[in-house]
């Protein structure tokens, strides 16, 4: 019986290595199948964060590009600035050396009459002489200025500037566009 007990024993096993080898078998191939899947997984993973990786990349060329040529149109600009504020006061300097200045100024009042002859006239003291031949009575005193008038009203409550450079202001206002265009045409 020891014999048939053994073999029973051998039986069973030979089955169980069968099913434990079997058991391995199928796992190994699970085991196989996850990690192919994991790969495949992983793989794809890292395309996409290339893919965005690339596109974050080209995002801040554009960006660095874009700020890059702001910032080169502003120095443009900001030069293009300094050369117009450097014209007008180059402008404003030459006021006082004004050919025919005399002429205007009789100009400017001959205009202004009806201002000045109910108010007060303030000149620089360059133009005291002249504008004081004009006005006679209604000239009120010397003003710090390139030139011209300021015209106040009797009780002082309003003032017409006339003085050159703040015609001069007017006119560049007006102006500055067409001798920044004249200056730097644009292409």
């Amino acid at each position: 019986m020891a014999v048939g007990l053994e073999s029973v024993v051998q039986e069973v096993l030979e089955t169980g290595r069968k099913e434990a080898d079997g058991i391995v078998g199928t796992a190994k191939k699970e085991r196989e199948g996850l990690l192919a899947k994991a790969r495949a997984d992983a793989n794809a993973l890292v395309r996409e964060r290339e893919k965005e990786a690339r596109i974050d990349v080209e995002r801040r060329r554009v960006q660095a590009l874009a700020r890059a040529e702001l910032e080169a149109k502003r120095a443009v600009l900001n030069g293009q600035k300094e050369l117009l504020d450097e014209v007008f006061r180059t402008a404003v300097e030459a006021l006082p050396q004004l050919e025919g200045r005399d002429a205007l100024l009789q100009r400017i009042l001959g205009k202004n009459a009806a201002e000045w002859r109910a108010g007060r006239v303030f000149s620089s003291s360059r133009d005291e002489r002249t504008v004081r031949a004009v006005v006679g009575g209604a000239y009120a005193g010397t003003i710090e200025c390139a030139g011209g008038v300021v015209i106040e009203t009797a009780d002082g409550r309003r003032r017409l500037d006339l003085r050159f450079e703040t015609r001069l202001r007017d006119v560049w206002e007006d102006m500055v566009r067409e001798v920044a265009l004249t200056l730097w045409p644009k292409s």
